[in-house]
C-alpha cells in the first residue's frame, strides 16, 4: 500500500470514529465533555482532508490550515475529558491563549516550512496536549475506572510518539512528511489511525462505565435526597455486623424522625416540604463520618449506622445532629408568606447485642425514637 492509499484509510478511519462520537454524543446530550470530543474528531476529519487536499494541488497554506486544526483537535480533547470527569472546563480564553502561542510559537520556530507536520514545535506541542490530557485521566478520582485508565494510557503513550516525532524532525523533517514514501512516515499513519479508533473506542467506554455507574446510583440511592435506599443500606449493615462480631468491636444505629413534618407538608405544601428533607441529608452527611452508613428509610424517617461506635459516643453524635439540623432548618427559605420555621428531629439509640438480628436492633432504636417523641421531641433517647 503507497503512502497516499494509507493517508486515504487513515482519514476514512478518522471520519468513521467522528460519526460514531456524533452520534455517542447526541445520544447522551446530558453527560458533559461529549459535544467536544464529537468537534475535536470532526477536527481530525478536517486535518486530514486539508493534508490530502495538499497532496493533491500542492497548496501550502492548507498545511497551516491542517496544523491550526490539530490543536485545535487536541484542545477540544482535552477541554471534553476534563469536562467528563468533572474537572473546571477550560475558558474560552484559556483555549484561545494557548492556540495562539502555539500557533505563534511553530510558525516563529519553522519559517522554512511554516507549520509543516513536520514540525519540530508542532510535534512537541502535541506531546504538551498529550501529557495533559493523560494526566488529568489517570490522576482523577475516576482514574480506576478501566476504559478512563486505558485511555489515559493512551495518550501517554501519544505523548511518547510525539516527543520521538520532535526529535527525528529536528535532524530530518522531510523524514516524517505525512506525504514522504518511507517506513516512518507510514508507521506514525498507522499509529495515529490505531490511536484514533483506540481512543474513539474509550470514549464509548467510559460513557457506558458512567451510565452503568448512574444506573448503581439510582438503584443504591433515594432520587431525592441522594441518601442510600433501605435495599443498600440492608447490604452495607450485614459486611457492618459481621466486621463488628469478628472483631468484638460496638456497632450503634441512630433511628431519626422529623418532628411534626407532616404539619410541614398540608401547610408549607410538598415542595418545601422536599427542600426539608435535602437539607436535613446535607446536614447528616456533613455531620456523621466517611464510614458511617445513612440511609432514607422512607418518608421522614432515616437510619444512620455508626460502626466502631458505642451508645454512649452514638449519643453524642446524635445530639449533634438535632442541633445543627435546628440551626441550620430556619435558614431554608420558607413559601412566599410565612415566616421561617425551625424544624427537630427527634432520634433513639440502640448498641448491637450479642447474637442480636438486623430487625430486632432497628426495632429496639425505633422504641427509643417512639420514647423521644412521648418526651416531649428534638431529642434523643437511647435504648435499654
Amino acid at each position: 500500500m503507497d503512502i497516499q492509499t494509507l493517508l486515504v484509510a487513515v482519514a476514512l478511519a478518522t471520519a468513521f470514529c467522528a460519526a460514531a462520537r456524533l452520534l455517542l454524543w447526541r445520544m447522551h446530550l446530558s453527560i458533559p465533555g461529549l459535544g467536544r470530543w464529537a468537534l475535536a474528531g470532526s477536527a481530525a476529519v478536517i486535518t486530514l482532508v486539508l493534508i490530502l487536499f495538499y497532496g493533491k494541488f500542492q497548496w501550502r497554506p492548507s498545511l497551516s490550515f491542517a496544523q491550526a486544526f490539530v490543536v485545535m483537535g487536541l484542545l477540544l480533547s482535552w477541554d471534553g475529558f476534563r469536562r467528563f470527569i468533572g474537572k473546571p472546563a477550560l475558558t474560552p480564553v484559556v483555549l484561545g491563549g494557548i492556540s495562539a502561542i502555539g500557533l505563534a510559537w511553530i510558525l516563529i520556530a519553522q519559517t522554512e516550512y511554516l507549520i509543516d507536520d513536520r514540525g519540530v514545535g508542532n510535534a512537541f506541542l502535541m506531546a504538551v496536549l498529550s501529557f495533559l490530557i493523560a494526566y488529568d485521566l489517570l490522576r482523577s478520582p475516576q482514574g480506576n475506572m478501566p476504559a478512563i485508565r486505558a485511555t489515559g494510557a493512551i495518550y501517554a503513550i501519544n505523548t511518547v510518539v510525539f516527543l520521538i516525532r520532535a526529535v527525528i524532525a529536528q535532524g530530518s523533517p522531510e523524514i516524517i512528511d505525512p506525504l514522504n514514501p518511507n517506513g516512518v512516515a507510514a508507521f506514525m499513519l498507522l499509529w495515529l489511525l490505531c490511536s484514533m479508533i483506540a481512543i474513539t473506542l474509550g470514549m464509548v467506554l467510559m460513557t457506558a462505565e458512567r451510565l452503568q455507574a448512574d444506573l448503581n446510583n439510582q438503584a443504591n440511592h433515594d432520587p431525592l435526597t441522594g441518601a442510600l435506599n433501605r435495599r443498600s443500606f440492608a447490604l452495607l449493615y450485614e459486611k457492618a455486623m459481621a466486621y463488628s462480631r469478628r472483631n468484638q468491636r460496638p456497632l450503634s444505629v441512630l433511628m431519626i424522625d422529623l418532628d411534626n413534618f407532616k404539619y410541614v407538608n398540608d401547610h408549607l405544601g410538598h415542595e418545601f416540604g422536599d427542600k426539608v428533607l435535602c437539607s436535613f441529608v446535607a446536614v447528616t452527611q456533613k455531620t456523621l463520618r466517611e464510614e458511617d452508613v445513612f440511609c432514607r428509610f422512607g418518608g421522614e424517617e432515616f437510619v444512620a449506622l455508626l460502626p466502631n461506635t458505642g451508645s454512649e459516643s452514638a449519643l453524642g453524635v446524635a445530639n449533634r445532629l438535632r442541633s445543627a439540623f435546628e440551626i441550620d432548618s430556619a435558614l431554608i427559605e420558607p413559601k412566599a408568606g410565612h415566616e421561617p420555621l425551625t424544624i427537630t428531629v427527634s432520634i433513639g439509640i440502640a448498641e448491637l447485642k450479642l447474637e442480636e438480628g438486623f430487625e430486632a436492633l432497628l426495632s429496639r432504636a425505633d422504641n427509643a425514637l417512639y420514647q423521644a417523641k412521648d418526651n416531649g421531641r428534638n431529642r434523643c433517647e437511647v435504648a435499654g
